[in-house]
């Protein structure tokens, strides 16, 4: 609207001038044509050479953990920038580190605080800049930078004492099974050896070398504790952090990190809409591969957690201990859970109250036997004081 007027000022101006020739009215005319252009190419050159540079050290960031970013705005332009606007395009809730400064020949640093309010992968950036010269006649504006993203994990919290002592995870304990049990993988191929079983030749390239090969036999990994997370959309309430899906995340790390400090394996399961199987891997560090899947686990699953095939996976696997999350209200999965009874097999339970996250239905209200563990989780309640129970149990 300045611009308007100015340019319909100047116009009568210079028509008044065309008309009484009237020197002063032609000296007026021709200084606001100046101030007209001056103020048009200002905020071009100043950001021209306008650099910024935003740094952040992310390291291993967990949900609610606070951080901290460094903002450096420097100019290469002679001309100074009186007005240069900041703006942040993050979408990061809570956080505006945007500002607005003079640049001149010094450069212009401030830190901007904030706290992940989200797991998953977050972005940084990009920034738009913005340059208004001194009249407020025009403005110009640009996008600097490439958007970074960092990964976000779940809250790892202390949780009571879960498993049993370590003599009963140990892989040659009679009551888990010897290690025969379990088939061996081909670990690869050697030259043949005399004295190897013919059953360990491998044939195809043993011809195509010309000469005998034996395969190699590994040992298969097995987890010591399958963590068993309910995925399905329909059972989760709540928003935000107090969601029971971002307690179930947050018990599934909780659990995970806690075997896996004991210098012990763990494995994951969920029913997800990808039917989800992490197994212990020994060239990949089974903690952090489970969570980078925990930080972006999203409740996307379509079946129950009482039919899904989980269950049919995890009756193939080798157990040590099962550790069920959900708060599903359907019996369904107590009693798949009841049927992985067996010598050797520690079951343990966390049920998630869905009535205290907000779902309308009653709770659920079941029966345990004397060898399985659970722990009621409700929303508020500190993880580290879960107390465990073996009885009968009825959720009011």
């Amino acid at each position: 609207m300045n611009r308007v007027l100015l340019a319909v000022g100047l116009a009568i101006l210079l028509l008044f001038a065309y008309l009484t020739a009237i020197q002063p009215a032609y000296a007026l005319a021709y200084a606001l044509c100046l101030l007209f252009v001056v103020a048009w190419a200002w905020p071009r050159l100043v950001l021209r050479g306008i650099e910024m540079e935003r740094m952040l050290d992310p390291g291993s960031p967990t949900l609610g953990e606070a951080f901290q970013e460094t903002f450096c705005v420097r100019t290469r332009s002679p001309v100074p920038g009186p007005w240069v606007e900041v703006i942040d395009l993050s979408r990061l809730p809570g956080y505006q580190p945007g500002r607005v400064i003079s640049l001149g020949r010094r450069p212009v640093t401030w830190k901007a605080h904030g706290v992940y309010r989200q797991r998953g992968w977050v972005t940084f950036g990009p920034t738009l800049v913005r340059v208004r010269e001194p009249f407020g006649l025009f403005s110009c504006e640009r996008r600097l930078g490439d958007a970074g993203q960092v990964l976000v994990y779940p809250r790892v919290r202390p949780l009571p004492e879960l498993l049993l002592p370590a003599a009963q995870h140990a892989g040659a304990a009679e009551r888990y099974g010897n290690w025969a049990d379990y088939p061996p993988e081909t670990g690869g191929v050697r030259d043949y050896a005399p004295g190897d079983a013919f059953g360990r030749i491998h044939w195809p390239l043993s011809q195509r070398h010309q000469r005998l090969m034996s395969k190699t036999f590994e040992q298969p990994l097995t987890a010591d504790l399958w963590v068993v997370l309910d995925l399905d959309r329909r059972v989760h309430w709540g928003e935000g952090e107090e969601s029971t899906l971002e307690y179930a995340i947050c018990l599934a790390a909780s659990v995970a990190m806690q075997v896996h400090d004991r210098g012990r394996t763990v494995g994951l399961i969920a029913n997800d809409a990808r039917g989800t199987l992490l197994e212990p891997h020994r060239a990949v560090r089974q903690d952090r591969a489970i969570m980078d899947y925990l930080a972006g686990a999203r409740a996307d699953g379509l079946q129950t957690l009482g039919r899904a095939l989980a269950w049919d996976r995890v009756r193939r696997l080798p157990r040590r201990a099962l550790a069920v999350i959900t708060p599903s209200s359907d019996p369904g999965w107590i009693e798949a859970m009841q049927a992985m009874r067996g010598r050797g097999t520690s079951l343990i339970a966390f049920y998630l109250d869905a009535a205290s996250f907000g779902a309308p239905g009653p709770s659920l209200s079941f029966e345990l036997g004397s060898d399985l563990d659970l722990y009621v989780v409700r929303r508020g309640d500190d993880l580290s004081r879960l107390v465990r129970t073996r009885d009968a149990v009825r959720l009011a």
